[in-house]
């Protein structure tokens, strides 16, 4: 078993988590793309610094001294980064695959294999604090005998509650009312993130069917691309995100059981930038990876870290992956969270 793993060098796991891409068809990697940093802390602050309302310069009569400006202040959270990692004993499935007759040729891609999968894990773990970050205004980390949160101080007024459950529902009123929340601070959503459950109530919505084929369209069927026009000729919103997208995570007992990325009553408002972001996830260089090898520019494209050890007693070769991440949400005041009543 150490002879098989012996193969694969320090230098080939650093070259597989550099080629191991992390960009994903999820809705989290066009609202929050990855980007990495030697200096995650100081790139946080940076980018959580970027006040989305420009302030004015100030007239000046020649040869007079430059007014000085101020620099906004970012004191909404407190910066925690969260170590992502796993891990799987590999020793009894190798053996198993070589009593199989497998040549070690072959026991090497499935052990590669699994560090494809260890790293997938990470980047899962990335989407669903994408996710929360975006639906919540909070990232809820309460596993593996942690329990705390990261607060990004979206107020309480930039989130509300709708009820939608009935045909006749004022759903155009009440995201007219949503996005003069955001407006009188001065944002301007242009974005909706929900599901595809809050889709079709939007769907079969009487005003919305009125909004679109006129007094007598109702009952008439609606598509998703009809909404999305209508949102952008009552709303100017370019982007309507539906995210259904699911992952699995292993309960106390040792059950896997599916979720939802994103929860099912969910309708969010956002602003985003010309390719549609609303922010960044920004990762950081794992302790695994200091001690691997220095910085280098091929270290902007490992975004997973990858080692193995062998343990003496009990006899066993170890595969890790980590990585080092926070969500970046620079414009909660342009965010507005509705948690929405839907048809039973």
């Amino acid at each position: 078993m150490a002879d098989i793993l012996k193969q694969i060098t320090p230098k080939d796991r650093i070259e597989f988590a550099q080629n191991f891409g992390i960009v994903r068809n999820y809705a989290g990697d066009a609202l929050f793309p990855d980007i990495k940093t030697k200096n995650m802390e100081a790139e946080f602050y940076r980018l959580s610094n970027g006040a989305n309302l420009p302030v004015m310069a100030y007239v000046h009569g020649l040869d007079t001294e430059a007014h000085i400006a101020s620099r906004d202040a970012f004191e909404r959270i407190v910066f925690e980064k969260l170590l992502i990692k796993q891990k799987i004993n590999q020793t009894e499935r190798v053996q198993q695959l070589k009593n199989m007759g497998v040549l070690d040729d072959d026991v090497i891609k499935y052990v590669f294999d699994d560090m494809a999968r260890m790293a997938e894990g990470v980047k899962t773990r990335t989407e669903v604090a994408k996710m929360q970050a975006l639906s919540t205004g909070r990232i809820i980390v309460k596993e593996n005998e942690l329990n705390f949160a990261i607060d990004y101080g979206v107020a309480s007024g930039n989130k509300v509650t709708k009820t939608w459950n009935a045909a006749n529902a004022d759903i155009l009123g009440d995201i007219q009312a949503m996005m003069e929340i955001a407006q009188a601070k001065g944002q301007k959503p242009n974005t909706i993130v929900t599901t595809s459950k809050v889709m079709s109530a939007i769907r079969k919505n009487q005003g919305v069917q009125t909004a679109i084929y006129g007094a007598n369209g109702v009952g008439t069927f609606v598509s998703n691309q009809q909404i999305n026009d209508l949102m952008a000729s009552m709303f100017d919103i370019r982007f309507v995100r539906v995210n259904d997208e699911q992952y699995r995570y292993e309960k106390a007992n040792g059950t896997k059981v599916a979720d939802y990325y994103l929860a099912r009553n969910k309708f969010i408002l956002c602003v985003a930038d010309a390719s549609g972001a609303i922010g960044a996830g920004l990762w950081g260089v794992t302790p695994e990876e200091l001690v691997e090898a220095p910085w280098s520019e091929k270290s902007e494209q490992q975004f997973v870290t990858i080692t193995q050890w062998q343990t003496p007693d009990p006899v066993a070769v170890w595969t890790k992956a980590s990585g080092m991440f926070i969500p970046i949400l620079p414009n909660v005041d342009g965010l507005v969270i509705a948690d929405i009543t839907l048809p039973a």
